[in-house]
């Protein structure tokens, strides 16, 4: 048994001010309602307190998912995920979704139960240095070690976790203070603000990005995460149209301007034909990764003008060096362009004319994937292109659009957009973690239950976090998945044909698991679907089911997306 069972608190009439309870009002005093979490000995009184401050908590199968889904939530609502787990295995299970937020900046608190100090190093259950572990990944690690203490380190870590560069920080809740109570006079208020701080662009460097952008005659504004961080869509989408400058967004930022707004190319897969052309390229909010070439070809030119703008000095440069450097957040920076901007140069209809011809032939060439293939299984593209069609033609862009895997991850970005902002997550992240969809798919159905939440998944990465779906039945999120079923890991069977010899697939290949029937054993709903066109149908049904479904389709498994083969050439892995 945990050391910690012999320490519980009692309930009583008066306000608790056991460690479970400060710290779950401490959360609903910063505006958090919902926490993702896996039971444990070590953070029962938190748990616990969370129903006296009227906090959800969204229990998961696994403390990966737990941890996953809080960063879901903070990507589909731009607020803070918090995620508690219990000691020793239960913080080691979760720390993947902890890697993948930092990785990503993704505001996230994980709070993680501590074994009791005097136990320490005993070899009492639960045992390891936690913070140690934590302290290279997070933005900020810390140990509360007093009941009294934990209003102020929580404020802290959720401070911390969205100020400046939003980020993944930890905190552990040593037993003693979990289960202590502590005296109203040894509560430390906490002494952090609750709103975020938006710094401007220095004057000088907004003149400076302005003529960069005026001198230009091919200009394009790509928007990162950053730009989602900072609410800034309304403002790039001003400015997009004041200045005639073509915007396209990725990652996080995916909506923040909607496909359908004038002056919008899309997502990097489409849009993105058009920056080889540019002569001057906007990056707001984005660090230049793998995700976009690393700021070199064949996506950036090497004659080109780059302003980066981005609320951290340190995120900027790195692989590519930007001509104009702007600091600030990116919706002041932007507000500040457009206050100014002069007159616009002629002849930017034109461009972006040819840039929208750029984006529709990429489409184009998608297309031909999916229309040219001869083989005997569904074409993933095509599952991916009908999935899109009815979402788009059922919800309009309130829907959320989850994708998760390898290559089934590269044919829903190609085919799925966004009107709305936190609307559509994927496996884009510079880590690449697969196993993100149902946690992802979770957490945006949690935080807007009046809309409906599609996940298009590969059947190895769904494998990852499958037994999510009974957390979906349980808390009544409808989520909709469809599994891409190509019996294997698809992308991982291409490089070893590539680098071995066709067929030598060791680990990669899986047996066609009946995924409908994991879902109706867990009480969901499920299909199998064997021909394209009852696809429809079955997501209609699946829609009108009200509680979550899979929808298994078998995929060819000789199909590899152009964009995969792409990845493997370039070396961004």
């Amino acid at each position: 048994m945990p050391d910690v069972a012999a320490e519980r608190p009692r309930p009583d009439a008066e306000p608790r001010t056991d460690g479970g309870g400060l710290i779950a009002r401490t959360l609903r005093e910063r505006g958090l309602t919902t926490v993702f979490g896996l039971p444990g000995g070590h953070i029962l009184p938190l748990l616990d307190a969370c129903i006296d401050e009227g906090i959800r908590v969204i229990d998961t199968r696994h403390e990966g998912a737990a941890v996953l889904a809080a960063e879901g939530w903070a990507l589909a609502t731009s607020d803070t995920g918090v995620a508690a787990v219990t000691a020793g295995p239960g913080f080691a299970n979760g720390l993947i979704g902890l890697v993948d937020a930092a990785t990503w900046s993704v505001p996230l608190v994980m709070l993680a139960g501590r074994t009791s100090r005097n136990r320490q190093g005993r070899g009492a259950v639960a045992d390891i240095d936690q913070r140690a572990i934590a302290t290279p990944i997070a933005k900020w690690a810390a140990s509360c070690l007093d009941t009294g203490r934990i209003p102020r380190y929580v404020a802290e870590a959720l401070h911390r976790a969205r100020s400046g560069c939003p980020g993944a920080v930890y905190l552990e809740i040593d037993s003693h203070a979990m289960y202590g109570k502590a005296a109203p006079l040894e509560i430390g208020p906490p002494g952090y603000p609750k709103t975020r701080f938006r710094p401007a662009g220095d004057p000088n460097d907004i003149g400076e990005a302005v003529a960069a952008l005026a001198a230009a005659e091919r200009p394009v504004i790509v928007a990162g995460s950053g730009a989602f961080w900072s609410g800034a869509g309304a403002e790039i989408g001003r400015f997009a149209e004041l200045a005639q400058i073509p915007v396209i967004t990725a990652s996080a930022a995916r909506g923040v301007v909607p496909d359908s707004h004038p002056w919008t190319l899309g997502s990097l897969v489409h849009g993105g034909l058009a920056i080889p052309s540019a002569d001057c390229v906007m990056v707001l909010g984005s660090a230049f990764n793998a995700n976009v070439m690393y700021g070199g070809v064949p996506l950036f030119g090497t004659e080109q003008t780059i302003v980066q703008v981005d609320i951290a000095a340190e995120r900027t440069g790195g692989n590519r060096s930007a001509d104009v450097t702007v600091i600030g957040d990116v919706a002041s920076v932007v507000r500040d362009l457009r206050d100014a901007w002069g007159a616009t140069p002629p002849g930017r209809d034109a461009w972006l004319d040819r840039a929208r011809a750029l984006a529709g032939a990429s489409l184009d060439f998608w297309n031909r994937q999916v229309d040219e293939h001869t083989g005997d299984g569904i074409h993933a593209g095509a599952v991916a292109r009908a999935v899109a069609a009815t979402v788009r033609e059922r919800f309009g862009g309130t829907a959320t659009l989850v994708a998760d895997g390898g290559d089934a991850l590269a044919w829903a970005l190609a085919y799925f957009g966004a009107e709305l902002p936190g609307r559509l997550l994927t496996t884009t992240t510079a880590l690449g973690t697969l196993g993100v969809g149902m946690p992802f798919a979770l957490a945006a159905q949690a935080a807007r239950p009046d809309e409906r939440v599609f996940l298009f998944t590969g059947d190895g990465s769904f494998g990852l976090s499958a037994m999510e779906v009974d957390t979906a039945v349980r808390h009544n999120l409808p989520v909709i998945v469809i599994v891409s079923n190509n019996a294997g890991w698809g992308d991982v069977r291409y490089e070893q044909d590539e680098l071995f010899g066709a067929g030598r697939h060791i680990a990669s290949n899986l047996p066609g698991v009946r995924y409908d029937r994991l879902a109706k054993a867990l009480g969901g709903h499920g299909e199998r679907v064997d021909r394209l066109e009852d696809l429809r149908p079955a997501l209609e049904r699946a829609i009108d089911s009200g509680v979550c479904s899979v929808i298994d389709v078998p995929t060819d498994a000789t199909v590899v997306s152009e964009l995969l083969r792409m990845v493997a050439q370039l070396g961004l892995m």
